[in-house]
């Protein structure tokens, strides 16, 4: 099971904080009016949901629903996080057939986008799991970090504190999720053709490894196959080819660099990798309908016009 929420809102985040609990305490009969969110740092918790019983262990997610009632079962040692919040549009979400399919898809959208652009990418939804043992160990650090953070907003108390503590909040949910995605979804990963896989991989070492030189030799090398087979694979999975995704990843960086760098068009050109300045114009030209000088004068004279 899953909370569907829109992560363009802020939660609104009541407490968040962080609390050791030992025998003989038990968690009271409650059934609260907000969400809960525990993350246990230690110990362990035993729990009651509506009647079902949770053991709860180091590196454990729960969301506590406010349409149950929770009640503790056994008393324990452990230390947890836990954040009280409350989210104009979040709603149960059972999981589907074909749900693990989108989660990937929304990431290949993801990694395909524009990072230079201003369009959202990320989907309409933002999918936290229920109950979630975060056995990746730098996830479980960084969302650590992140409700540390979020718990020191909430205790400065400074100017804007609570906006800055709902923004760590949020960011610690996406890391819940995105940590969700690269371990639960290997399953329905390693189902799929092998072409598929080496899709996923290729994306991200594109985006890694832009500026280099990237041939289709270097390719077959890295990813152990044809590149014509590579190739038409990639085109049916993404929309097109390679080269072409690589070129647009190339020209984005070279737009940004353009528009934010006191460097020469051949070093702008060979930094992302064009190492020849007049196939860097034509390329830039092909995918802009503007070449680099163009398109610098045009960005330089916005700026002086205020746009």
């Amino acid at each position: 099971m899953f909370y569907r929420m829109n992560p363009r809102i802020l939660p609104s985040v009541r407490l968040a904080d962080s609390v050791v609990i030992e025998p003989p305490y038990v968690h009271r009969r409650r059934k609260a009016d907000e969400y809960i969110v525990y993350l246990i740092k230690k110990g362990v918790m035993y729990l009651e949901e509506d009647g079902r019983a949770v053991t709860l262990q180091q590196g454990d997610v729960f969301v506590l629903d406010p349409r149950f009632t929770h009640v503790g079962v056994k008393a324990s040692w452990c230390e947890y996080f836990y954040v009280h919040f409350r989210h104009p549009e979040i709603e149960p979400f059972e999981e589907e057939k074909g749900f693990q399919k989108l989660l990937l898809e929304n990431r290949q959208e993801s990694i395909q986008s524009d990072i230079f652009s201003y369009e959202k990418c990320e989907g309409q939804s933002l999918y936290l799991p229920k109950h979630y043992h975060m056995a990746d160990y730098s996830s479980l650090v960084k969302v650590t970090e992140l409700l540390n953070e979020a718990v020191e907003n909430n205790t400065t108390q400074l100017e804007n504190y609570k906006t800055m503590l709902a923004c760590k909040i949020l960011e610690a949910f996406v890391e819940i999720g995105r940590s969700y995605v690269s371990t639960e979804t290997v399953a329905y990963v390693e189902e799929q053709p092998r072409s598929y896989r080496n899709v996923q991989e290729m994306l991200n070492y594109l985006n890694r490894e832009y500026a280099g030189d990237i041939t289709g030799q270097l390719l077959e090398k890295e990813f152990g196959g044809n590149f014509d087979y590579m190739n038409r694979t990639f085109k049916k999975v993404t929309g097109q080819t390679i080269f072409r995704y690589l070129n647009r990843v190339r020209i984005n960086h070279a737009k940004a660099l353009i528009l934010n760098s006191p460097w020469k068009m051949s070093k702008i050109g060979e930094s992302v990798g064009f190492p020849d300045e007049y196939y860097f114009s034509r390329v830039f030209k092909k995918y802009t309908g503007k070449s680099p000088t163009e398109y610098a004068r045009e960005g330089l004279n916005g700026r002086k016009s205020g746009k």
